[in-house]
């Protein structure tokens, strides 16, 4: 009897058994399939490798060949024929590929297997096989089993190896790393622009293309630029009409989408001279060329021409000037020159040359005296100035001369006028001290080694102190003069003295007049000269308040010698042709420049400081007309009050440049402190002012109406500045200033009353240098004919206001930030230009 127990536990380890052969067996299966696919891959490589590489070559050749842009360089037909070449190329090494190139199988991945492991006899067979006979004999199916876990056991050893393509056999001498070299170093070549190069040699210049694509073309003409012409493009030009091209312009020419090699660059024809563009690139090109001569600008390429427009070359002439009248002396004794210049496009410097004339005119001395000309611009076209040279002074006066005078223009070219013959004005002098001093130093010029006696004559003149009013200035200046002829043999010492004596003669002569005339002098030519260079309104109202304070002195000097002479100036009965200059107008003049100025008329602000030289030299033939009691009194409060505008105006400008730059900054409210305190000051000074007039007694009601108006936009704008709100302060500053001229004007109009138009300097008609104009005043000048129309017109006193309120507009709308910003742009904008 069997013992079912035992039979079950044999079952149970029979199928233990089995499954456990199972999973080995799945094991195996699954790292032998893995080993199968590398050896495929190993097998595919080792088969597409040597027939990819044909392939491989004619591209990378072809890649060579793009980077290193070498295929647009070659005439169109090579080009062509080198893509088919490539081309052809490429498909027969694909075609290639594609026909030998077979996917391995699973016999020929068991064998590479086999034999990159060294294994013998097809041991991986015999993991398919299966046992034929015996399955049931316990003996036979344990040596089966047996020699299946010992080729397990070798799969587990099994290696798949490097693939070896053998492309060595196929190239022993290794072309193949040339290519790859070109291929690198084109890259570092052509890598910024690789799409452009690609593009162009895919496209070879062929005849038919160039005609469907034809190249782009601009051209610009730019003159030098002293001519300060805009650039010319001939496209915009109307065609067939000829261009006018400044001589010494540059033409500018670029061609693009260039397609070819060197036959296809482009030329440039200006008039018979031909000249070849640059390649910067094959597609592009550039050239630049001067115009000299030529009727003709064209570009050609390929024997067609892409643009042909006609020119005509202006030369640039040299610059004319000429004597507009002869030149003549003022009653003291400065030249008066008048000329006229011109220039193609423009005169940048003018100047007069003086030589000494020996022998009646027949001897000419080599020694040239250069005085500057005035122009009213920096490069000014046409130009007709009137000039006062101070000569007196120099060695030469009162001799003899030879003068022209010379224009230049931007690239010094030269033109000259006529040669004069004149005798240098000599002032003439009435006080008896003053004579003696300058016939001292006319001897220095001409006889300047008899020093020692020229010292001892100074020295006998210091010794009478009396006969210069005991002046010490005088007395020391002429012992100064003594001292350096005796202790300073140089030569040069000679020149100081000599300026030295001629401003002792001066305040002998004149007292303090000579001296503050000549700081008026260079008062005048700064204002003149920023005029011309076009100066920031800062400097230009810097220079008008120097040139105002140095014409009050002026006037207060000469009123002062006039006084103290009245034997040279003499009260006559008034002239009905006689021209009465008072306080108001010279106030008045000011007043219209600053406005010209401000309102940016500089042209009539130019042309109106033109006359100012002729009237400070007719003020000085002028008669003195007595002055009404009490004019001190109101040239007090004048004064006052036109201090009080200066400071408001000043102000006004400081609070719309806080409200337009530090909108949100700190330190805003400490500068809005600062300008309510300045604010508070000139309330008050308006409100002192209103106490010395009401004093005075001379408070008509218009007067008091505007003094009213001024007081309260000045509170107005005193509550805005503590508030800190530096916007809403500049419209009330702006009244307060309106209400100042406004009083200012009624106080002028009160004063011209109670002198009766009979006070004031008192101008005869003998001395004219200006025939044909107009005064500064707009009215004509005595004994004058028609007005010349070629001047410059002044603009009336509507239009300046006018210009005034718009800007003082522009400057309250700037201050209100809640404005749109591209408005508060353009008034910025404006603002800036005017």
């Amino acid at each position: 009897m069997q013992d079912p127990l035992g039979s079950r536990d044999k079952a149970r380890d029979k199928a233990r058994d089995k499954a456990r052969d199972k999973d080995g067996t799945e094991r195996v299966a699954r790292s032998l399939g893995r080993r199968l696919g590398l050896a495929r891959l190993a097998i595919a490589w080792e088969r597409l490798w040597p027939a990819l590489w044909p392939a491989l070559a004619a591209t990378g050749l072809f890649a060579v060949a793009a980077l290193f842009d070498v295929l647009p360089r070659l005439p169109g037909w090579l080009h062509a024929a080198l893509l088919a070449v490539f081309a052809a190329a490429l498909g027969a090494a694909l075609w290639t590929l594609l026909r030998r190139f077979a996917w391995p199988d699973a016999t020929g991945a068991r064998r590479r297997l086999e034999v990159a492991s060294g294994l013998a006899h097809r041991p991986l067979a015999a993991l398919d096989d299966s046992l034929a006979a015996g399955a049931d004999n316990p003996d036979s199916r344990a040596l089966w089993e047996a020699h299946r876990r010992r080729m397990a056991e070798t799969v587990a050893r099994l290696r798949v190896g490097t693939p070896s393509p053998g492309l060595p056999r196929r190239d022993p001498r290794s072309l193949r790393a040339i290519v790859v070299l070109l291929l690198a170093v084109g890259v570092a070549v052509g890598w910024s622009d690789a799409g452009d190069r690609f593009a162009r040699a895919f496209k070879p210049d062929l005849g038919w293309i160039a005609e469907a694509v034809p190249p782009s073309l601009e051209v610009w003409i730019t003159p030098p630029q002293y001519t300060a012409i805009a650039p010319i493009f001939p496209k915009a030009v109307e065609p067939g009409k000829p261009i006018a091209v400044p001589i010494g312009s540059i033409v500018t020419a670029q061609v693009g989408g260039i397609s070819g090699g060197e036959r296809a660059t482009p030329t440039l024809i200006v008039g018979d001279a031909k000249t070849v563009f640059e390649r910067p690139d094959p597609a592009n090109a550039r050239i630049e060329a001067r115009i000299e001569t030529g009727s003709r600008l064209a570009v050609e390429q390929n024997g067609r021409r892409l643009a042909e427009w006609p020119i005509a070359v202006t030369p640039d002439n040299p610059p004319t000037i000429a004597f507009a009248e002869k030149p003549e002396a003022t009653p003291t004794a400065a030249l008066v020159l008048q000329y006229t210049a011109g220039d193609d496009y423009g005169v940048v410097q003018a100047k007069a040359e003086i030589r000494r004339s020996y022998e009646g005119g027949a001897v000419i001395g080599k020694e040239v005296l250069e005085l500057a000309l005035p122009l009213p611009a920096l490069q000014a076209r046409r130009a007709k100035e009137t000039t006062f040279q101070d000569l007196a002074p120099h060695p030469w006066a009162g001799l003899a001369v030879v003068m022209k005078l010379v224009a230049t223009d931007a690239i010094g070219q030269t033109g000259t006028s006529e040669e004069i013959a004149l005798t240098l004005p000599e002032r003439e002098f009435r006080h008896p001290v003053a004579r003696a001093i300058v016939a001292e130093r006319k001897k220095l010029t001409t006889e300047p080694e008899r020093r020692s006696q020229i010292a001892d004559a100074i020295e006998e003149i210091a010794r009478r102190p009396g006969a210069f009013d005991h002046d010490t200035v005088v007395f020391l200046a002429l012992v100064m003069a003594r001292s350096r002829l005796i202790f300073e043999r140089e030569p040069s010492a000679i020149a100081p003295v000599r300026d030295l004596l001629w401003d002792t003669a001066l305040r002998v002569e004149d007292g303090r007049l000579s001296l503050v005339e000549r700081e008026l002098r260079r008062a005048e030519e700064a204002l003149r000269r920023a005029l011309a260079e076009g100066a920031p309104d800062a400097e230009l109202e810097r220079l008008m308040r120097e040139l105002q304070e140095a014409m009050n002195r002026f006037l207060e000097a000469l009123a002062e010698q006039m006084r103290q002479n009245p034997e040279a100036f003499q009260q006559m009965p008034m002239d009905p042709n006689m021209q009465v200059l008072d306080p108001q107008d010279i106030q008045r003049m000011f007043d219209q420049m600053r406005e010209m100025m401000r309102a940016g008329a500089r042209d009539a602000a130019r042309e109106m400081l033109s006359q100012l030289r002729n009237l400070m030299e007719m003020m000085r033939n002028a008669r003195l007309m007595p002055m009404p009691q009490g004019a001190g009194q109101q040239n007090q409060a004048m004064r006052q009050l036109q201090e009080m505008m200066r400071r408001q105006q000043q102000l006004m400008d400081q609070t719309f440049r806080q409200s337009r730059g530090q909108q949100g900054q700190q330190g805003q409210q400490g500068e809005g402190q600062q300008g309510a305190g300045e604010q508070r000051s000139i309330q008050d000074m308006l409100r002192q002012l209103r106490e010395m007039m009401s004093q005075m007694g001379n408070m008509p009601g218009d007067m008091n109406r505007a003094m009213e108006g001024a007081d309260r936009a000045m509170g107005d704008a005193l509550r805005a500045l503590e508030r800190g709100q530096p916007g809403d302060a500049v419209g009330p500053q702006g009244q307060a200033l309106d209400q100042l001229r406004q009083l200012g004007q009624g106080m002028m109009q009160q004063m011209m009353e109670q002198m009766g138009q009979q006070q004031g300097f008192g101008f005869q008609g003998q001395f004219n240098p200006l025939q044909g104009k107009r005064d500064p005043l707009g009215r004509y000048l005595p004994n004058q004919g028609e007005m010349d129309t070629n001047d410059v017109q002044i603009p009336d006193e509507g239009d300046i206001q006018r210009a005034q309120r718009i800007l003082e507009e522009l400057r309250r709308r700037a201050g209100q930030r809640f404005r749109p910003q591209l408005e508060l742009d353009y008034i910025d904008r404006l603002l800036n230009r005017f």
